[in-house]
């Protein structure tokens, strides 16, 4: 019994130490496509990416609920502060890459 917590206890630092490892590298490519993109779109539009997703998702929420489709335009309303933390993410990110 012993023996299964410490293989346990091991297996558990070294799945942390692996994962410390890729987080305290270079950026994630998911990350760095978003931004890139935010980029390109705030230098053609003038407006950030997540500003013109989250105004579009209050705007579908709206359709929805006004469409009387209750919960969906409830779980599309859920979406804009996950749009605005993604933006937050990716501005903090970007500013300290630079």
């Amino acid at each position: 019994m012993a023996t299964a917590a410490t293989k346990v206890t091991q297996g558990n630092t070294g799945v942390s130490n692996q994962s410390t490892a890729m987080t305290s590298g270079s950026n994630d490519v998911v990350e760095t496509a978003l931004v890139s993109v935010d980029e390109s779109t705030k230098s053609a539009t003038g407006v950030s990416l997540f500003h013109i997703l989250t105004l579009a998702s209050i705007g579908g929420s709206l359709a929805l609920f006004f469409a009387g489709k209750k919960s969906a335009a409830i779980f599309v309303g859920l979406w804009p502060p996950t749009f605005q933390a993604l933006k937050s993410v990716a501005d903090t990110n970007k500013n300290k890459n630079q």
